[in-house]
């Protein structure tokens, strides 16, 4: 295998054997503190019974290694929207260069960059503030390889109007825009959905996947999973992105509370 290594882990009433991907911020962990300790009990079930547990997450590649740590996770990880793979041995693969994105940045006519505060645009105080991170955590968030975070002065367009604004720019440096729980991202064409299924194909069988997300930008991934939950957003209403026929598990409550809840729908639904 190029980009996983083979692990042993119980599989599924499909007789697949399960991964879980999760988006974090407003997921696995709650928007505002960063606490997973809802979700604590959720984390050991799979784990007995060997399920890995993958990030998929706008965080970055340098934001991941002290937080799966603390998560007690290991191995494969989704960086940046889906941009940055993190291989089981810590590499990158990298599906484009932000030097791309500051020159699309710079062919933006003055009026619309001006009003947007980009990660690029902003001191690490500023980032801390605007993410309620520590500074050294917020060092790491800036350490972007293939996305830029932005937010937009005054009040926010929503996702679809702020597409048609910088679209056209955009798809003259094939890049996208996408919406998370705090920022808009510009960032390649690879999404969330994308990267999963770039790791999912390297193992044979194709393992079952079990997504959990809250924003926007975790919609097509939810979407193309094989169990897809969404939890419950209380700062944007992503249920209006969704197709009025989809099969998703919609928790109750949101953050990590919303996050165990569907695991457990999730385990009592393929293993009894």
């Amino acid at each position: 295998m190029t980009r996983t290594e083979a692990v042993n882990h119980t599989s599924g009433s499909a007789g697949r054997a399960v991964v879980v991907f999760t988006d974090l911020d407003g997921t696995l962990m709650d928007h505002d503190s960063y606490d997973i300790a809802p979700a604590q009990a959720a984390l050991e079930a799979l784990a007995a019974r060997s399920i890995p547990v993958v990030p998929v997450t706008s965080k970055t590649r340098t934001e991941l290694v002290p937080l799966l740590a603390r998560l007690g996770l290991s191995g494969q990880a989704i960086a940046e929207n889906g941009a940055v793979i993190v291989n089981t041995d810590g590499s990158p693969d990298t599906a484009d260069a932000r030097e791309k994105i500051a020159l699309a940045l710079d062919a933006l006519p003055k009026n619309i960059r001006k009003a947007m505060i980009c990660f690029c645009d902003m001191e690490i105080e500023q980032i801390a503030a605007a993410t309620g991170l520590t500074l050294a955590d917020a060092t790491r968030a800036a350490a972007r390889e293939a996305s830029e975070p932005f937010m937009w002065q005054g009040d926010a367009p929503p996702l679809t109007t702020l597409t048609e604004i910088l679209g056209e720019t955009l798809e003259k440096f094939d890049l996208r825009l996408t919406q998370g729980g705090r920022f808009f991202h510009i960032v390649p064409p690879r999404d969330k959905a994308a990267a999963i299924s770039a790791l999912l194909s390297e193992q044979t069988p194709r393992p079952q996947s079990w997504v959990l997300g809250d924003g926007p930008n975790d919609v097509s991934m939810l979407l193309a999973a094989d169990r897809g939950a969404l939890i419950a957003n209380e700062h944007v209403n992503t249920q209006r992105f969704l197709p009025a026929d989809h099969n998703l598990y919609v928790s109750g409550v949101s953050g990590p509370a919303g996050w165990h809840e569907a695991i457990t729908a999730f385990l009592t639904a393929e293993f009894g």
